[in-house]
């Protein structure tokens, strides 16, 4: 079984930079300077380098899950196979904060709900708005989501 190391950056080097990428997200024609880079090494080896596009790309994340390579960035949430990359299927997601595996299914926040997917990158449901500005899952128990809102300072109805 293939061992990988999937990492998020602003910057990319050697070896890397001889790699043929894969562009993601909402690429320009004059293609520029991509907001993240995610690199995936396969066995210690470098496999994979994605150039990911989006001018509201603040949060980058990726990890593999199950059978598929999962990034979430901008407004998008994609899967590729890391064995056939250019085999994808991307989901729009509205703005993108942080991705919640779980055995059963991934769980994915953005700035106002949660969605979640299956094994099969099935979008299952999502949430209604549960927040202005972000949404913090503290525990999966089940199908028991445990979570918080972030709320803006200027929001706080206590203050």
């Amino acid at each position: 079984m293939n061992e990988y190391h999937v990492e998020i950056s602003k910057t990319v080097g050697r070896p890397w930079i001889n790699k043929e990428p894969i562009r993601l997200g909402d690429v320009p024609k004059g293609l520029g300077t991509p907001d993240h880079y995610c690199t995936v090494s396969r066995d210690e080896e470098p496999s994979l380098l994605l150039c990911l596009y989006g001018s509201e790309s603040y949060f980058a994340e990726a990890r593999i899950w199950h059978q598929w390579l999962v990034v979430g960035f901008g407004c998008f949430i994609s899967f590729l196979s890391p064995e056939m990359p250019h085999r994808q299927i991307v989901w729009k997601s509205g703005y993108f904060c942080t991705l919640y595996p779980s055995d059963k299914y991934l769980l994915a926040t953005t700035i106002n709900n949660v969605l979640c997917f299956d094994q099969d990158t099935q979008l299952l449901w999502i949430s209604e708005e549960v927040s202005l500005d972000g949404v913090s899952i503290s525990s999966i128990q089940g199908d028991r989501i445990l979570g918080l809102p972030e709320c803006p300072p200027w929001s706080d109805p206590y203050r």
